[in-house]
């Protein structure tokens, strides 16, 4: 059956360290019904759900790690907050709280004699873990059915590749549980992945540790550039990471059938928005474009796959095309 993709500019989104810059572009074969977002950025790493993320409030270090992967501070839907001995205005979104007459009622150990300095706006105190050095770190998606302050309960960031869901994604349709793919633009190096946790802010690119460190294993990302491509609509929440290689694979598969396949290869080199690249021409020869290419015919199982060429319709110039077609009109 003969389709063509059809590409669309909906929206951009920051990252780490840079304002703006990523734009995403939804990709579209109405043919077999099935879509992707795909778009660059630069990587933040998100360290939640690991045993070692949030360790214990020190009053003497309060804007300090502590001896954990993460600051405390973090962990609170606030930015900037501070640690008040008289009572605090925020509320801890990233840990497992509770409140003194909850924690007796669950049998569950908090940290309540600190003072006020821990204690949110709805009055509830960090859970501890067995041990009482570090507190019970949470994700958006839950890896099993243990009680909610049971650490294993939630993705250990530091072994599972996961993403954060954001509302730049979350507006187009992606969700907790869908899964996408991470290519390092300057290596080819990919990472598969599902969203298994959630952010507020209006950036893109926020992923675990054990998915950051798979691209980037002596850190130093800032420099450098990663695509990806995600499925709207592809997992479920809770996720199913052993469905994620063959979700994964359909996605790649059904995109690959459309005449225009190699299109979708120059944008997601590119970088840029749709427009830019109608612009800008087709067929780049970089070493971006081929990790890219070699990464999506590996995970989609492109077999037979061969660069194709296709016609498209800058802004302010006629198509190729549409320009023979006038040719053969005078001329026959």
């Amino acid at each position: 059956m003969t389709s063509l993709l059809r590409f669309t500019d909906v929206g951009t989104a920051s990252s780490h360290g840079r304002i703006g810059g990523s734009f995403l572009i939804r990709v579209e074969n109405a043919g077999w019904g099935r879509s992707a977002i795909v778009f660059q950025c630069i990587l933040n790493e998100d360290v939640d759900g690991a045993p070692h993320c949030y360790a214990r409030f020190n009053p003497a270090n309060p804007n300090g790690k502590n001896g954990g992967l993460d600051f405390l501070a973090n962990a609170i839907n606030k930015e900037n907050p501070t640690f008040d001995a008289k009572g605090n205005d925020w509320l801890w979104v990233g840990l497992v709280s509770r409140t003194v007459e909850q924690a007796a009622a669950e049998g569950v150990d908090i940290d309540s004699k600190q003072g006020l300095f821990v204690r949110d706006h709805l009055n509830r105190f960090p859970v501890f873990q067995p041990g009482h050095k570090f507190y019970v770190s949470r994700t958006a998606t839950i890896a099993n059915a243990n009680v909610e302050t049971d650490q294993s309960r939630y993705w250990d960031a530091t072994a599972v590749s996961y993403g954060a869901i954001t509302p730049p994604l979350k507006r187009l349709g992606v969700n907790l549980g869908d899964f996408g793919l991470a290519i390092r633009n300057d290596t080819g190096t990919t990472e598969a992945f599902f969203f298994g946790d959630a952010g507020a802010q209006e950036k893109v690119g926020e992923m675990s540790t054990h998915l950051f460190q798979k691209l980037f294993p002596q850190n130093g990302q800032e420099d450098h550039p990663v695509t990806f491509i995600v499925f709207p609509r592809s997992g479920s929440n809770p996720p199913r990471p052993a469905q994620q290689d063959n979700e994964i694979q359909v996605g790649l598969w059904t995109l690959s059938q459309a005449d225009n396949i190699s299109e979708l290869i120059d944008v997601m080199a590119l970088g840029q928005s749709y427009d830019v690249f109608r612009a800008t021409g087709s067929f780049f020869v970089t070493l971006t474009r081929r990790n890219i290419l070699n990464a999506l015919i590996n995970r989609g199982r492109w077999h037979f796959y061969k660069d194709r060429p296709y016609d498209i319709g800058p802004a302010g110039r006629t198509p190729n095309y549409i320009k023979w077609i006038e040719w053969a009109k005078k001329h026959r």
